[in-house]
């Protein structure tokens, strides 16, 4: 008896495209921003609060100090939404794996003066993004020497020029010649923090989250593209065995 293979082909087809499609697929998701919402460059402290969709809030505190433990200071902020310069470059900021642009407040550092630059979040979050304008100029290569690894997600150019290699990574050291763009943290952090060893003014900085560890758990495994795949390669397997055995009828019938 000859399997009928005329509305299962069909069916097949389909679930093969959606297999390879969805396992070879990647789609950018929305971050969401530190509303800076005050500043104290001199006494080296900025605090900020990120809003998640189901309305919880994460606090975002920045601090400057010296080894020590006594107060640093920084150059300046925006905190009236009225930096300009992240939807001036929107491709530099976004990404395959981010879709929207910063709030329009900014933090801004000089460095060079045996600081560390602290964060602290209120929960812990998952690979957190810093968005970077203006690290270096054409003339003074910068440095921002992170504890904790990252990667970098975008990058190109701004007001006073750079490029889209302007940024490069060595280890946890993110050098920058007019460099702009977007870095990942890799794992989970309440608490990161950076220094900066070669001075040049000036160079700014922001922050945001896709989710915290409370809502999305790390221990929870993300759904693999895994099956799909498999069942993509399956119907692809259905409709080559359909061709062979209409063949071989094709052969007999002749």
């Amino acid at each position: 008896m000859k399997t009928d293979f005329r509305v299962l082909s069909g069916a097949r087809i389909a679930l093969a495209t959606l297999g390879l499609s969805v396992a070879t697929s990647a789609f950018a998701v929305p971050y969401y921003y530190t509303d800076w919402l005050s500043a104290n460059p001199s006494a080296g402290t900025a605090h900020g609060v990120i809003t998640l969709p189901d309305a919880s809030t994460v606090s975002v505190d920045f601090t400057a100090v010296y080894a020590d433990g006594s107060p640093g200071s920084f150059l300046g902020a925006y905190t009236a939404g009225d930096w300009a310069g992240w939807a001036a470059y929107p491709s530099v900021y976004t990404s395959t794996e981010v879709d929207n642009l910063p709030l329009p407040d900014m933090l801004q550092l000089t460095g060079g003066d045996n600081q560390i630059y602290k964060v602290h979040l209120s929960a812990a979050i998952k690979d957190p993004l810093m968005d970077i304008v203006s690290l270096g100029s054409t003339a003074i290569t910068t440095r921002y020497s992170f504890d904790a690894p990252f990667t970098i997600l975008s990058q190109g150019t701004d007001y006073w020029g750079g490029c889209n290699t302007c940024l490069q990574q060595s280890g946890n050291d993110l050098i920058g010649n007019e460099g702009s763009g977007a870095i990942k943290f890799v794992g989970t952090y309440s608490d990161f923090s950076w220094t900066v060893p070669i001075p040049e003014y000036w160079h700014g900085f922001t922050f945001g989250i896709r989710t915290t560890e409370a809502l999305e758990p790390t221990d929870v495994p993300e759904p693999s593209p895994a099956p799909l795949f498999g069942l993509g390669l399956g119907g692809l397997g259905l409709i080559l065995l359909k061709r062979r055995l209409d063949r071989r009828a094709m052969r007999t019938m002749a």
